[in-house]
């Protein structure tokens, strides 16, 4: 029997897992501004906190369904899924800057790009690693069916070590070999075996976004940051991010730099970008 991504726990025994009555949010600093910060697939409030190191004002991180204990919103995720729940939580907390990982990120474009209310008060947006866009060329495309049809036939099998492999095999040669890195890797092979977050297997083949040139009449600030040689967020795509958003700042580092390399970089460019 699969169960929501954790086991329940009492309210805020763990600021990592909060529960429905803060709206799977938990906050963090006080006073203005608001920021709030969401993670990709597979991730957790847990993993999104070394984005908000040294970040003024408030810091709301969300945990978002199939996630964190926080139950699946079903199965077969589209961004409009995760837009729904964004969207929540920016009206929830009045943020007035958001930062995204990944599936948020691409959450956080078609919010923008649909022009929500909730969108229109946003002064700052990073989208960190983004994953997808307004569609992918035919090999892109290929490669995802692919990737999304091997963690299929692992989950359906139910051979954790195959699942271990392939989620290993995104990261840089150097970093597969790293301990954090291969307990991060298992510790997702168990979310997806033992949890309701394979429900969102399939996003990695969706297009974040209808209306890109939507984006152009955004008016806040933009942060695109991403890293090189993964295969998962391709530079090409955060490239289509930063054409798109007319006051769009783009960073690209080292292959492995954003979740293992270089934290120290990344703390220097998000807080230069929230802070300034």
């Amino acid at each position: 029997m699969r169960m929501s991504s954790s086991q329940p726990t009492a309210p805020h025994a763990d600021r990592n897992l909060p529960g429905p009555e803060t709206g799977y949010t938990a906050a963090f600093g006080a006073g203005e501004p608001v920021t709030l910060f969401a993670h990709g697939f597979s991730g957790s409030i847990r993993d999104t906190r070394p984005f908000t190191s040294g970040i003024e004002g408030t810091r709301v991180l969300v945990n978002l369904g199939g996630h964190g204990g926080r139950p699946s919103p079903g199965p077969d995720w589209t961004y409009a899924t995760i837009v729904a729940q964004l969207s929540r939580a920016l009206a929830d907390t009045g943020a007035t800057r958001a930062l995204g990982v990944s599936m948020s990120a691409g959450g956080l474009a078609r919010l923008i790009t649909e022009r929500a209310p909730e969108a229109a008060r946003l002064e700052r947006v990073a989208f960190v690693l983004p994953a997808s866009w307004d569609g992918f060329g035919p090999q892109l495309a290929a490669r995802n069916a692919d990737y999304s049809q091997r963690i299929r036939q692992a989950l359906a099998s139910g051979d954790r070590e195959a699942l271990a492999a392939e989620l290993l095999a995104r990261e840089p040669a150097e970093v597969q070999t790293m301990a954090p890195a291969r307990a991060w890797v298992r510790a997702k092979v168990d979310a997806l075996f033992d949890t309701d977050m394979s429900d969102g297997v399939g996003l990695a083949e969706r297009i974040a976004v209808d209306a890109p040139g939507a984006a152009a009449d955004f008016e806040g600030e933009v942060l695109v940051l991403t890293h090189e040689d993964d295969p998962s967020h391709p530079v090409e795509i955060a490239r289509a991010y930063a054409a798109a958003f007319p006051a769009a700042r783009l960073e690209i580092l080292p292959p492995g730099s954003i979740l293992w390399r270089g934290r120290s970089e990344v703390r220097r460019i998000l807080t230069e970008f929230f802070n300034d």
